[in-house]
């Protein structure tokens, strides 16, 4: 039930919900301060400078980076590869499940170029092929619609 504008319990709850609305505005004012008038600032603490050390990346890093499909140079990276697979130090035998396998992806990806090539290649030709035969069919659509050429009627002897 709402209370009216005349209503005497309306009349005390408002000053108090001001009341309560003006202590959480100013609870929230206390919790930033800020410096008196004319007060000099600190100094700003000081963060510490980070340098990231440059991280000598690895043969298969490089190589991962060469194959790149995009920018990468995918005969460079075969090389690469290639040399890391022949290694037979203990860091390089970790890696060479993951040398064969960009091997095997780098061989794959060029295969599938190759063929790609070859497809459009054969599709080109098709196209062509195509035309070609569309005109002789179009040639011999304008012959048959072209009367043919009367012969002048020769006289009967009879």
């Amino acid at each position: 039930m709402p209370l009216k504008p005349s209503d005497p319990a309306r009349s005390s709850a408002l000053p108090f919900a001001y009341l309560l609305i003006l202590a959480a505005l100013l609870s929230g004012c206390a919790a930033t301060s800020t410096p008196p008038i004319g007060a000099v600032p600190g100094p700003a603490p000081v963060q510490p400078e980070v340098r990231p050390h440059p991280i000598e990346s690895s043969p298969l890093q490089q190589a991962m980076q060469a194959a790149h499909p995009r920018t990468g140079n995918a005969a460079r990276a075969k090389a690469m590869l290639e040399t890391l697979l022949a290694a037979t130090d203990d860091a390089s035998r970790a890696q060479h499940p993951y040398a064969r396998t960009l091997l095997d992806q780098i061989n794959e990806r060029q295969r599938l170029s190759q063929l790609a090539e070859r497809t459009n290649q054969q599709l080109k030709d098709s196209q062509l092929r195509t035309d070609e035969l569309q005109r002789k069919i179009d040639a011999l659509a304008d012959i048959e619609r072209t009367p043919p050429a009367r012969a002048p009627k020769r006289a009967l002897a009879r």
